[in-house]
């Protein structure tokens, strides 16, 4: 797909969004004259339903979702879009026509200064700045072509690549700004799909082998064995596959890309140890999404879980959000889910949703949800009364 199909399907999209949710409106049954005020009740809880949608082409995923005052910033399979959020106009689009390497992009975050930086599926990191891109590769100092998170803290960065972490301390453009972290030094795994940081400092790496901590030159790791992960009650069997990446057979040194977490008869899996997402909340609890082993939270002493059967809509758990209201949002293999600490609601293909694969999700100021899968993206917007 070139720059010119996705910046016009998109815009098109766009302009011709398609309500499919109306808004619950409050009804109130009057009763019999009480000689004393009833006591008042509890708050209803706010949910969300699915109000507009847009199309990306029905092949393309959606990998990255980020809110940045009123931009909304989507990293496709096939390109980068920009939209206003507050009206849904497109601003523009990046893809090998504005000189990124690869059109498929895992992570799309800017920075204070406004440079967009740009994770891809085998194009290294495309940094797009004063009007002009341009690409980091491993000569420049990059761990791996393939990049899939971005954290920035200070004036340092950090990358999450499928061959360990960066760390970049000046300009990217100074080889010697950058440094890599892998097994040798602590990581639990050269396959690095998440970043977290808490208020002490500390580094949170989501790997495909484990969860990893830096904190003061130290490395910790966690893995199933040590509480990562809930338990599997349904013996499904480990997955041959690697999820979001994998080693072509005989070509240690080349990945693919394979999306699927089910095996070759259709079943579900479990990898307990594979780590796709990570949140740090203001209670500085880190959520951690697993692959079959749900949501794991660790508070700085024990780990907890979150799975289906306490309301979590899948056991996969591609992405993690929290809302301004404080609730968490969890983007699954069977839909997304909204959980407040004691509600569960879920979001599904019959609620609205484009499919049940949701791979990424952020909340914007507004309490509004946006949700990527296979297709497009899905906006969620809170009702102000709910059934209780």
């Amino acid at each position: 797909m070139t720059g010119g199909d996705i910046s016009g399907r998109a815009t098109r999209l766009m302009v011709t969004f398609a309500l499919l949710a109306a808004l619950v409106s409050c009804s109130s049954n009057s009763g019999p004259a009480q000689q004393a005020a009833p006591p008042k009740p509890a708050p209803t809880p706010v949910v969300h339903a699915v109000a507009e949608q847009f199309e990306v082409g029905p092949t393309a995923y959606v990998r990255s979702l980020h809110v940045e005052d009123r931009q909304l910033y989507v990293g496709t399979s096939t390109g980068v879009l920009v939209v206003d959020r507050t009206n849904g106009n497109m601003e523009r689009t990046f893809t090998r026509d504005d000189g990124m390497r690869n059109n498929y992009a895992f992570i799309v975050r800017p920075d204070a200064q406004g440079t967009l930086w740009m994770g891809t599926n085998g194009g290294g990191l495309s940094l797009w700045r004063d009007g002009q891109m341009k690409n980091y590769l491993p000569k420049h100092g990059l761990a791996d072509l393939w990049v899939y998170d971005v954290l920035f803290s200070g004036g340092t960065t950090w990358l999450a690549t499928w061959d360990g972490v960066n760390r970049i301390t000046g300009t990217p453009d100074d080889k010697s700004s950058w440094t890599t972290y892998n097994t040798e030094d602590g990581l639990a795994n050269p396959w690095v799909y998440a970043i977290q940081q808490g208020r002490d400092g500390a580094l949170w790496f989501g790997t495909e082998g484990g969860l990893s901590r830096l904190k003061d030159g130290q490395w910790t790791t966690w893995r199933h064995p040590d509480g990562l992960g809930a338990p599997n009650p349904g013996a499904l069997a480990r997955s041959p596959k690697s999820g979001f990446g994998s080693v072509r057979p005989g070509e240690e040194s080349s990945h693919s890309h394979d999306l699927t977490t089910l095996d070759d008869a259709g079943g579900e899996t479990y990898n307990a140890n594979y780590v796709f997402s990570l949140h740090m909340d203001p209670q500085q609890t880190l959520w951690i999404g697993t692959w079959g082993g749900g949501v794991s939270r660790y508070d700085g002493k024990q780990f907890s879980h979150l799975t289906q059967a306490d309301g979590l809509a899948g056991n996969v758990v591609y992405a993690i959000a929290q809302g301004p209201d404080g609730a968490y949002w969890f983007g699954t293999n069977h839909g997304l889910t909204r959980y407040d600490g004691n509600r569960w609601d879920i979001y599904n293909r019959e609620r609205g949703l484009l499919g049940e694969d949701v791979y990424t999700v952020v909340v914007d100021a507004d309490n509004v949800v946006w949700a990527g899968q296979k297709g497009g993206v899905s906006k969620l917007v809170p009702l102000a009364h709910s059934p209780a």
